[in-house]
């Protein structure tokens, strides 16, 4: 994957969020020097474990990309995994707030915040819009402020 995007983190100014500047960024090689612990055969199939004391879990399975969001009927948006029920609005997610990829060629699977007002993180480190961050079982993914703690159902080591 060729990646053309200048190293330095971009600086969001904006957020509905009172929280927004406290995290910080994810290191910008902290994706490529962990252990290859992500590798599944495809497609992936995926828990969500969202919220905190009250917890929801969500199965999903990734072809090639899941958009985290809230629907909006309006425009007729209707994101793949709508976060609307699980308090997504009060808790900031944007309509297309995140994307889950999937890659081929590393057998990989990478979360992607889409440009969104109040910014994606894995693990507390704040992810950089548009910029694609390999997923590993057990990440913590907050979109606003709302968490989830994702889960791989199958490794391909068993």
């Amino acid at each position: 994957m060729v990646n053309n995007r200048p190293k330095t983190p971009i600086r969001r100014q904006t957020s509905l969020l009172s929280d927004a500047g406290r995290y910080p960024a994810m290191p910008v090689d902290a994706d490529e020097s962990q252990p290859q612990t992500a590798r599944l055969a495809t497609p992936w199939r995926l828990l969500l474990q969202i919220g905190g004391q009250t917890q929801t879990t969500v199965g999903l399975e990734v072809k090639d990309r899941i958009v985290l969001g809230r629907a909006d009927p309006v425009a007729n948006f209707h994101p793949e995994l709508d976060l609307t029920p699980y308090g997504g609005q009060d808790g900031g997610v944007s309509r297309r707030h995140a994307s889950i990829v999937q890659d081929e060629t590393n057998k990989a699977l990478y979360l992607e915040d889409l440009n969104s007002t109040n910014g994606t993180r894995i693990n507390g480190f704040s992810l950089e819009p548009r910029r694609r961050y390999r997923l590993r079982d057990g990440d913590e993914i907050e979109v606003g402020r709302l968490r989830m703690t994702l889960r791989f159902v199958r490794s391909p080591y068993k």
